[in-house]
């Protein structure tokens, strides 16, 4: 199914959640996984670092559920292991780096809701 296809078929709140994450600067890939919509969200920290966020399905509860497990530990340390991310980035400037990203996110999370009300 095309892009347009699966835009064809997004519930209200859905198209709604697309349009939000594409006013804040995100890329929406659908796909179909088990029947459900499902979306991989991109956009980049500060420092240049590719974010891609798998939604399955895609809604706003499931971009919640994922900033709520979201570890900034755990993903520095994932990103830690590649010898090209260590020579680019202090663990402090990662922290700093994640840390504002996490922020913004809650914020597009936020105002998703606000939007919605």
């Amino acid at each position: 199914m095309t892009q347009t296809e699966f835009k064809n078929i997004l519930t209200t709140e859905q198209q709604q959640l697309l349009d939000h994450l594409e006013e804040n600067d995100r890329i929406v890939h659908l796909f179909e996984q088990d029947g459900m919509t499902c979306a991989e969200v991109e956009n980049w920290t500060d420092r240049g670092v590719d974010m891609v966020i798998t939604l399955m399905p895609f809604s706003i509860e499931s971009m919640e559920e994922f900033y709520e497990g979201f570890d900034i530990d755990e993903e520095i340390d994932l990103l830690r292991q590649d010898d090209r991310y260590r020579k680019a980035f202090r663990i402090s400037d990662s922290l700093r780096d994640f840390e504002k990203w996490k922020i913004e996110l809650g914020d597009v999370i936020d105002s998703f809701y606000c939007k919605a009300s």
